[in-house]
């Protein structure tokens, strides 16, 4: 017959290993745009002309921080980028980097809840005239 003592110290350590946690979400997403498609042994590979990366951290509609950056094979002018929520309904602008740059990166601490539906990052170019890539990951 086991000990008493180290029976109870048994089921207090695996209570504390099923007890729920908080936990955070995060997700992590790439978008790539334009660029040609070469022809390389017969295969068909897609060449991108740049790539949006998106991060977002935090749980449910609340969000932490999120952040996003670019790589182009061009320079992209007056590069910006806007956090959109909720399907558009709420946004926010980061600010414009003056200038052209084949890279660039922007990072926020959100620290809010959000509409639920699509968590959005888009890369702008010329002072927000101009699309350049989407990315979006969903909030529930």
């Amino acid at each position: 017959m086991p000990n008493k003592k180290v029976t109870a110290t048994l089921i207090t350590l695996a209570s504390l290993v099923a007890a729920p946690t908080v936990s955070l979400a995060s997700a992590s997403g790439y978008q790539y745009w334009g660029g040609f498609t070469a022809n390389i042994g017969g295969q068909s590979v897609g060449i991108p002309a740049g790539q949006l990366h998106h991060a977002i951290n935090g749980k449910g509609t609340r969000i932490n921080w999120q952040g996003a950056n670019f790589g182009s094979a061009a320079n992209i002018c007056d590069s910006s980028m806007r956090f959109t929520y909720g399907y558009g309904k709420r946004r926010i602008n980061g600010n414009i980097h003056r200038g052209c740059s084949r890279v660039g990166q922007w990072k926020y601490k959100i620290n809010a809840n959000v509409p639920k539906g699509d968590a959005c990052a888009e890369l702008w170019a010329k002072r927000w005239r101009v699309l350049v890539a989407k990315q979006c990951h969903y909030v529930h």
